[in-house]
Parts: structure tokens; C-alpha cells; sequence
């Protein structure tokens, strides 16, 4: 009974020990400066989070939280060889989650002699906060982002990522393979193009307000909306569709795509 015991604590203080490793694997980098407020913020990511907060000063403040996906014998390492590269003006933002380091040191010779425990590569979670009429590009892999209140142009493209963009005022092009997409409009400004391959996109767009809709839907895709629209079927391409109708009395273009997803176009 005592060696079971014995055995018990031993085993248990391994795992609180194991755990408390895993815990401590991440670190930050932080980065603020003179912003105008018609700058442009560029963020070239991989994997992890993305959420753009606005406020009413002349500045951006970058905060990038590194930590490890899973745990492993090298996920400190890997972490701690997770470059955030940040190019910083008063006028330009652009940063990008670099893993160079990460693949030479642990993937081994052109990756030719990679082992079992190379395990992922960290996640980055960015929370940065900029002016309002900011120009936002986003390129990404598979991060959830969250955009809320601009009132400029946002582009993003994804693969395989969760996108939520709230209040905006401007412009939209977002362009995602797979993943889903959320977007609400508090004022249509500007051309928009949305496009998605087996993802879904739902498009919410102030109550009353007119837009010119260009929409060419594939034979293997969706389309939903709220709106009365004059379909005018151009070209049957086997049962595709495309919409060329003014809403409300036509506006600003909005143009969406897709062959393999689903598009919803909602009124609120």
C-alpha cells in the first residue's frame, strides 16, 4: 500500500510538472507608435487569433501572445523561435508571424530528417488597437479573426479560418476557402466582393439601405437573402445563376462568388 501510494505522488507531481511546463510555454511581444489616422495595417498570419480593436487616438498598439499547440519536449524552443517581424511607420503597420526558425532548428535538413516529436507549431494571438479609418489587409491561414467598428477598406483572405467583422463602415473584399465568415455593414461605402470555395458567408446590410447586387452562384452552391430581387438568369450554366439587381434602388456594388458554399445575403 505504501509503494502504491509512493508510486501515486510520484506520478502526480510529474503531471503537475508536466502541466505547469505546458503552462509557461508562450511569451509576447509588444510593439506601439505614432499612427495616422488613414494608415494602412497589414498582417501576414498562420494559425491562432486576430481581433482589431479602434479608439480616438493617432496610434496603433500591437500585442502578439506566442504559446505552443500541444506540448511536446521542444515547445519552449519552438515558442521561443517564433519571430513576430514588425515594420512600423506613422503611416504603415505590416506584420508577419515568421516560423523560419522554427522549421530549420526542428525540422532538420530540408526537413528530410524530421522526427515524431517535432509536434505544431505555435499558435499567435494578435490583439491590436488603431485608429477607425485604418485600411485593414489581413492574410491568413487558419485564425479566427475579429474586426469591429472601421470605417475604411478591410481586405482579407483566408483558408480554412473563422471570420467576424462587425459595424463596418466602408468597403468589404474577403475572399475564404472553407471556414465560415460573418459580416454586418452599419454603412455600405464603396465597392464589395465577396467570394468563397465550401465555405459560407453571411452578409447582414442595413434595413432600407440600396445596393447594386452582382452575384454568379456555381451549380454547386448556395444563395439565401432577405432581399426582393429580379433574378435575370443571363447564362443557365446547368442550373448556375447569375443576379444582376439593383436593391432598394441600386448603390454601392456589392459582387459575390461561389461555386461550392453557401452565401446569405440578410436584411437588418
Amino acid at each position: 500500500m505504501i509503494k502504491a501510494t509512493s508510486s501515486f505522488s510520484i506520478l502526480f507531481l510529474l503531471l503537475s510538472f508536466a502541466l505547469v511546463c505546458q503552462a509557461q510555454d508562450f511569451r509576447e511581444v509588444r510593439k506601439s507608435g505614432e499612427f495616422g489616422q488613414n494608415g494602412r495595417l497589414s498582417i501576414d498570419t498562420y494559425k491562432g487569433t486576430i481581433k482589431i480593436l479602434t479608439w480616438d487616438k493617432s496610434e496603433i498598439e500591437i500585442l502578439a501572445r506566442i504559446e505552443s499547440d500541444g506540448w511536446d519536449r521542444r515547445s519552449r524552443e519552438k515558442v521561443e523561435d517564433t519571430e513576430i517581424r514588425i515594420d512600423l511607420s506613422p503611416h504603415s503597420a505590416r506584420i508577419k508571424t515568421d516560423y523560419d526558425r522554427v522549421k530549420e532548428r526542428h525540422n532538420g535538413f530540408l526537413g528530410l530528417f524530421r522526427g515524431d516529436d517535432s509536434g505544431n507549431l505555435p499558435l499567435v494571438h494578435y490583439t491590436i488597437k488603431v485608429p477607425k479609418t485604418t485600411n485593414l489587409d489581413v492574410k491568413d491561414y487558419k485564425s479566427r479573426t475579429e474586426v469591429n467598428d472601421i470605417e475604411s477598406d478591410v481586405n482579407i483572405e483566408t483558408y480554412k479560418g473563422e471570420v467576424e467583422v462587425g459595424r463596418l463602415s466602408g468597403s468589404l473584399t474577403l475572399e475564404t476557402y472553407k471556414g465560415e465568415a460573418r459580416v454586418s455593414f452599419a454603412r455600405l461605402v464603396g465597392r464589395s466582393r465577396f467570394e468563397t470555395y465550401k465555405g459560407s458567408i453571411d452578409i447582414s446590410l442595413p434595413k432600407g439601405k440600396g445596393f447594386e447586387l452582382d452575384a454568379d452562384i456555381g451549380r454547386h452552391g448556395t444563395f439565401d437573402s432577405d432581399f426582393a430581387i429580379e433574378r435575370d438568369r443571363r447564362r443557365d450554366r446547368r442550373s448556375s445563376l447569375e443576379l444582376r439587381s439593383p436593391i432598394h434602388g441600386g448603390g454601392p456594388l456589392v459582387r459575390l462568388k461561389t461555386d461550392h458554399g453557401t452565401i446569405r445575403l440578410l436584411e437588418r
